[in-house]
């Protein structure tokens, strides 16, 4: 375990004896990556905040149930998760009508490559679409190993799948991203 998981299990032994300081620390430590997961469900980045917030204040009504033996972080994104999916299932003909209307989605980047050399935010938004077009479940694996800095188990943990079906996504997707780079150095050279 790393010191984070380390932190966020000594928060959540603390919330479940309700104390409210451990809560809010656990608030300001997670709610920025749970927006931005979020969003990637819901392209809206104000519905991802209240979908967030009601998360949080779900976890605190329950927090005499959190389970010791499993990782607070995941259980987390898996409530996020759902929250996302039951609010898209609620309301889509909303949402597609809203998308119709404007004819755009609004999409929040969930990592931001760095601007101050052209270069590299030139490559960084080669590999943001390399990404993009990877198949959905593989593509979340990857962002939320690598952008989200959750383990193969807490991964496991928020898609419902098993820790090895993890691993085999993530390989795959580093795979297809070596061969985009590859490609694209050999473009470069001619």
């Amino acid at each position: 375990m790393n010191q984070e998981s380390d932190s966020i299990n000594l928060l959540a032994k603390k919330i479940l004896h309700s104390d409210l300081d451990a809560f809010d620390q656990l608030f300001r430590l997670m709610y920025p990556r749970l927006v931005r997961y979020a969003v990637r469900y819901l392209k809206d980045k104000q519905l991802a905040c209240d979908v967030v917030q009601e998360t949080f204040i779900t976890l605190w009504k329950q927090r005499k149930q959190i389970d010791l033996k499993k990782s607070l972080k995941s259980f987390l994104y898996h409530m996020v998760k759902n929250r996302c999916l039951n609010f898209i299932r609620d309301h889509e003909k909303l949402i597609v009508n809203s998308d119709l209307m404007n004819n755009e989605l609004t999409y929040t980047q969930p990592i931001q490559f760095s601007e101050s050399h052209s270069d590299d935010n030139e490559l960084g938004k080669k590999f943001r679409a390399w990404i993009d077009t990877l198949p959905e479940r593989q593509k979340e694996t990857f962002e939320l190993s690598r952008f989200e800095g959750l383990d193969h188990r807490e991964i496991a943990d928020v898609l419902n799948i098993s820790a090895k079906t993890v691993n085999n996504h993530i390989v795959a997707a580093l795979q297809y991203l070596r061969n985009c780079y590859e490609t694209h150095q050999n473009e470069e050279k001619k």
